[in-house]
């Protein structure tokens, strides 16, 4: 009887090769040596500036320092969702180089259960038509290890049977390569993942921080663009000042919000509903003392103390409160007509930043920017403004201090 000649599929070893292939661009997204400590050291750096601008007192810090803490924040947020776009596509390289493993591993098994049926045919082909009777003999013995069959194989079989057997050989060596590559790319897999999910983490982290940082930025934006508003009367100079430096930082605040929209890693926008009524807070009924109109809930305590101040020699003036009404009106021309574009979007939002009606003091009637001898109080240096340090709180008014001029019944 002939032997029939069957053909043989060697391991996919092209399979595996891009396996290892892409175990190595997997890794080499993990800095290493110097290049990984200064990196380390870069992103320490920025840890610490992002933690200094977190820290930074919104409302009285220069406008400059502001600045800086909104650039510091857009920096560590930049550099958390560049790290987790690394991560990201180092998870996609390990689940290509998983599924290339997998197909590796299926394809050795493959391999292996065809070079045991060309090894089987081998052995019936033997049976079938034997040269001698030593290889029946050697197929009835109690111990048919694989050097006796292969001896026998060779003595009764050609050349190419014994390379059937020693592919079969192969072909289980590289099944048990693949399922350790397998393994070990699995494992690459589950760690990419994890990492996407602590990279997602620090993203979210410093966007909060961001956010919570920008939020009161808008509300600096809100108190003080309401009192260059306010000062509009009282110093021009002073009130056109304030404007510019707070349309610096809404312009700053404008750009981190183009940038977040365009980055590939921000998170869907949220659905959008319709905005609830905004109540601006009453000032309640208002009293005129010395020229300046608040609240008469602070009326009696002012008057005491302009007749302190006079009695003292210091002849103090300044205005009060200020209309909600105009507050509204400038807001329906610059942000827009809707409910939430009047008393609701940021500042920054507006064209130009316009404060949201009812964030400031003196719509309440509750806070005076001061005059002395006719001028606006400017600085801390100044006579007025020492003699309001020293006596202003025992009446129940105090500084806000980065603006010299600006007492209320809070300090704000």
């Amino acid at each position: 009887m002939t032997t029939t000649s069957t053909p043989h599929r060697r391991v996919a070893r092209p399979v595996i090769a891009v396996v290892l292939g892409l175990l190595l661009v997997v890794a080499s997204a993990v800095p290493s040596g110097a290049a990984g400590d200064t990196k380390a050291k870069q992103d320490e750096v920025r840890d610490q500036q992002a933690q200094v601008a977190k820290e930074v007192d919104t409302l009285n810090a220069s406008t400059a320092d502001v600045k800086d803490a909104l650039a510091a924040l857009d920096d560590q947020v930049a550099s958390t969702e560049s790290k987790l776009v690394a991560a990201q596509a180092a998870s996609e390289d390990a689940a290509k180089a998983l599924e290339a493993a997998q197909l590796a591993e299926t394809q050795a098994e493959q391999a292996v259960a065809d070079m045991q049926d060309a090894v089987n045919e081998l052995a019936v082909n033997a049976f079938m038509s034997p040269p001698d009777g030593g290889f029946v003999e050697t197929l009835q013995s109690d111990d048919l290890s694989e050097a006796v069959l292969k001896r026998t194989f060779i003595d009764v079989r050609s050349e190419r049977d014994f390379d059937t057997l020693d592919l079969l050989t192969k072909a289980q060596n590289d099944l048990e390569n693949a399922r350790a590559i397998a393994q070990d790319v699995a494992k690459e897999a589950d760690e990419a993942l994890a990492a996407v999910d602590a990279r997602f983490a620090e993203v979210s982290a410093a966007r909060e921080d961001q956010a919570k940082v920008v939020a009161e930025v808008q509300s600096r934006l809100d108190q003080k663009l309401g009192e260059a508003a306010a000062l509009a009367d009282l110093d021009q100079e002073l009130s056109a000042q304030l404007r510019k430096e707070q349309e610096q930082l809404a312009a700053a605040i404008a750009a981190q919000e183009r940038a977040r929209q365009q980055s590939v890693a921000a998170p869907a926008p949220s659905s959008s509903s319709p905005a609830p009524v905004v109540n601006v807070p009453s000032s309640g009924s208002l009293r005129t003392v010395g020229g300046i109109t608040v609240s008469t809930s602070i009326a009696g305590n002012l008057e005491r103390m302009l007749n302190a101040a006079r009695a003292a020699g210091h002849n103090y003036g300044g205005g009060g409160y200020r209309s909600s009404e105009g507050q509204i009106n400038t807001r329906r021309n610059n942000c827009g007509t809707s409910n939430y574009a009047i008393y609701q979007m940021p500042p920054s939002q507006c064209s130009p930043p316009t404060a949201r009606p009812g964030t400031s003091m003196h719509e309440r009637g509750l806070a005076i920017d001061f005059t002395y001898n006719g001028s606006l109080i400017r600085s801390r240096s100044s006579p007025g403004f020492q003699w309001l340090a020293a006596n202003a709180a025992s009446y129940g008014f105090y500084n806000l201090p980065s603006e010299p001029w600006h007492w209320s019944s809070n300090g704000n």
